[in-house]
């Protein structure tokens, strides 16, 4: 066993250290609130619940919970379809617990406790995610000083991996969004890691320690688990941190047994509506029908390693996926193709053991669960242990060759993030474009537009309006009732539209024209498009306007349509 790092970190590492966050803030918090927000980023945040219809036993529209028929009055336990599928409905605000069966809202409330203090609206919830964030840098550096390959001395190496995951477009991505179920999650599952790194055999307070920290990384998204584990078995596969194997139960027990717990008693208070508990995504018959997505699942993970915007770029420009997964791909196996020639000779180190277990876990496990290859934020969480991998290779190469390798690291992930930031002006699709987004608001507050006389119709848009006007504008959200008739087979959709229109006259109706390859399997833009005419024909009204808003890149975004009902 080798003697243990220094306790304390050099004061240059520090100030490295304090260097590296201070880049990563200066990349990532600029333009809050001015980029376009996604609606299941911003739906935990809604101080109300948005005001969704679904398809009732009669198959005509009704209001989800809480506006449902005879609603009880506020303060109540709600349990819903729509995001947050739990949440306790005060008399202030809605306070989320369940964001999905499978996900808790723990990490939004950085963002709602925190986001007032740093701007409010949209701009202090995406400001709030920068720092949920910001542990990473901070954790990759001290599991890089505790990983084997420097158990000599405090090499000035470990500071590569901080500055690697610093300028990682991918974190930066998620900072910058409110997606805090996915950073929380992250950064507890890093935090258990940075514990476990330790080079000293398992007591029980650290295993108790570990236990709770990955329980909490649990909770805030239960799929984290697939790459958690394997990382942490990889890290006690070394005799120095295993200790007794009592102790190293508690790791997995607590992981388990909290988050179980936490669910039981919180399920006693608001149950869950049936399709929503923890595991009604994860069947055990359609987990296996999956095993043939493991090896495209395995290419995104290495994608995503590679260059996150092999599959950014695309969702958020409209690039030609394939070639630019291809790329990704190239540029991950690299790293990975070292880890494993390190491994079998016996010399990998802990970050590389570590990221090929997560990889293994992910490509595997993830693709058992979600059956789908574009699940790419299990990806995410590899980052920062990629980071530290690479810091390791780098220092086991001769010293003339070190500077060198170093740079070629930093310049490969700096491209990547220049790259990133300069597609921000070139957005194409409307899930992301704040361009598009803040027209929309501009033109429907110079209508007077308010709630119920603007119904929108796509997923994506669920949310989206309530999170930019504070809630001052709040449409009727048709989607679940405006799904694909492969899906809704008894009726078509111009017939279910035709029911939203009797039932509400909206006077202006939002359709989403531009692509987004996450607009999900359920709908068609198109289809619904042409049954808002069909729709609007049968039911006597005319379309009198119509306005469009493109995106940072002029492609299609949003189209507004104006109607214009007979009188009765």
């Amino acid at each position: 066993m080798n003697p243990a790092a220094p306790s304390r970190p050099p004061r240059s590492h520090l100030a490295a250290l304090a260097a590296t966050a201070a880049l990563f803030l200066a990349l990532a918090w600029p333009g809050a609130g001015s980029r376009g927000v996604v609606a299941e980023e911003v739906q935990p945040y809604l101080e109300r619940y948005h005001f969704v219809l679904e398809l009732g036993p009669d198959r005509r529209p009704r209001p989800l919970p809480p506006f449902e028929q005879g609603a009880p009055p506020r303060p109540r336990w709600v349990s819903t379809f729509q995001w947050p599928v739990v949440a306790y409905d005060g008399e202030s605000r809605v306070w989320p617990v369940f964001i999905r069966g499978h996900q808790t809202a723990l990490g939004n409330y950085f963002g709602i406790l925190l986001g007032p203090l740093l701007g409010g609206g949209i701009a202090g919830v995406q400001r709030a995610s920068v720092l949920l964030c910001l542990p990473l840098v901070l954790f990759a550096y001290v599991v890089a000083r505790r990983s084997s390959s420097f158990q000599k001395g405090a090499s000035a190496v470990t500071l590569l991996a901080p500055a690697l995951v610093a300028l990682t477009f991918g974190i930066l991505f998620f900072a910058r969004t409110g997606y805090a179920f996915e950073i929380a999650s992250r950064v507890a599952m890093l935090g258990a890691v940075t514990i476990a790194a330790k080079h000293a055999p398992l007591s029980r307070g650290r295993a108790v320690a570990i236990g709770l920290v990955a329980a909490l990384a649990v909770l805030c998204r239960a799929t984290i688990a697939v790459t958690l584990a394997p990382v942490l078995l990889a890290l006690f596969a070394r005799p120095e941190r295993r200790g007794d194997w009592r102790r190293a139960a508690l790791v997995p027990a607590l992981m388990a047994a909290v988050p179980l717990l936490v669910v039981a008693l919180l399920s006693q208070l608001a149950p869950f509506r049936p399709g929503t508990e923890p595991l009604a995504d994860f069947r055990v018959g359609r987990i296996l029908s999956h095993l043939a997505e493991i090896p495209a699942c395995l290419l995104v993970q290495i994608a995503w390693l590679g260059d996150a915007l092999s599959i950014l770029g695309p969702l958020r420009t409209g690039a030609p996926l394939p070639l630019s997964i291809t790329k990704g791909i190239v540029l991950g196996l690299a790293p990975l193709v070292i880890a494993l020639v390190r491994l079998r000779r016996g010399t990998a180190g802990d970050g590389e053991r570590m990221l090929l277990a997560g990889l293994l876990g992910n490509a595997v496990l993830g693709a058992l669960l979600y059956g789908d290859p574009m699940q790419f934020q299990l990806a995410m969480a590899l980052d920062p242990l990629l980071a530290v991998a690479v810091a390791e290779q780098i220092a086991s190469v001769p010293f003339r060759r070190l500077v060198p390798l170093a740079g070629l690291a930093l310049a490969w992930r700096a491209q990547s993030m220049a790259i990133g930031l300069w597609q921000d002006t070139r957005v194409s699709n409307p899930m992301f474009s704040g361009h598009a987004q803040r027209a929309v608001i501009t033109k429907l507050e110079s209508l007077g537009a308010k709630g119920p006389d603007l119904v929108t119709t796509t997923y994506n848009q669920a949310g989206v309006i309530e999170a930019w006007t504070n809630g001052a504008i709040a449409p009727v959200h048709a989607w679940p009732v405006l799904m694909l008739n492969r899906i809704i087979q008894d009726r078509t959709t111009a017939e279910r539209f035709g029911d939203v229109l009797s039932q509400y006259r909206p006077r202006w109706v939002l359709l989403t024209e531009g692509a987004n390859l996450y607009e999900g399997p359920f709908a068609d833009n198109e289809e619904i498009a042409a049954a808002l005419r069909t729709a609007a024909e049968k039911k006597g009204a005319q379309i009198d306007a119509e306005w469009t808003f493109p995106t940072e890149s002029g492609a299609p975004g949003y189209r507004l349509v104006s109607l214009v009902y007979p009188r009765e």
